[in-house]
């Protein structure tokens, strides 16, 4: 536990020194996933996205889905809901607000490679905005691989490199954006575990380096 909580500070400075203070965010994750019987699952995160500031909020989520197993411990379809509060910069330094209610639906799936744990996301978003209504499309693949055990038991650590890639149904508009993270995390139990790492964010014009900070809870039957 040592060794990880000297990995976060050593992590978070060297992404602190590295990223420009105009690109610079902080994200603050819990995931919950509570199992509901042997097929259904409940699935939600709260995310608080900060800009270079952690009192500056960019952003605040909430996400909630029901999940099905179509396979015991592979397959797994979801439908959900998110709640986005956005904060933005104005030109007169000050901050506008805007929300956004999002209906999800997500398809799971995941398989291993000798101790190289992958896991594939496709998730279809319907995004309704305060002036607009999209749908988006997103892929991620995660590798994990734990390191002084051969799988992701207690006292565990583990390196998790993820990309993920946003495409919206718009004419001429079809690339959103891409992250591509890397993290490491320890397994405290079965129950929880944690992580922090660094994502890179790229949109059509811009990027932005994330300090990531997570801490999953599995409320097991």
């Amino acid at each position: 536990m040592k060794i990880f909580l000297t990995a976060i500070l050593i992590l978070g400075n060297a992404v602190i020194a590295t990223a420009q203070e105009s690109d610079f965010r902080t994200w603050g994750i819990v995931n919950i996933n509570q199992k509901i019987d042997k097929d259904w699952s409940f699935q939600s995160d709260i995310q608080y996205r900060a800009y270079e500031d952690l009192d500056q909020m960019q952003q605040f989520i909430v996400r909630a889905g029901i999940g099905y197993n179509l396979t015991e411990n592979n397959n797994t379809i979801l439908a959900g809901y998110a709640y986005i509060q956005n904060r933005t910069p104005t030109l007169d330094d000050d901050y506008s607000h805007s929300h956004e209610h999002r209906l999800y639906q997500q398809f799971n799936t995941k398989h291993t490679i000798d101790r190289v744990n992958l896991a594939h996301r496709l998730r279809v978003e319907e995004r309704f905005l305060q002036h607009d209504t999209q749908v988006r499309f997103r892929y991620q693949l995660t590798a994990i691989v734990p390191l002084n055990n051969t799988k992701l038991i207690d006292n565990t650590f583990f390196l998790k490199a993820y990309d993920e890639l946003f495409l919206q149904a718009v004419n001429n508009k079809t690339f959103d954006r891409n992250r591509l993270g890397l993290s490491l995390g320890y397994v405290i139990s079965p129950k929880f575990s944690l992580e922090t790492g660094y994502m890179l964010q790229s949109q059509k014009k811009s990027h932005t380096n994330q300090l990531m900070i997570s801490l999953t809870i599995n409320n097991l039957l």
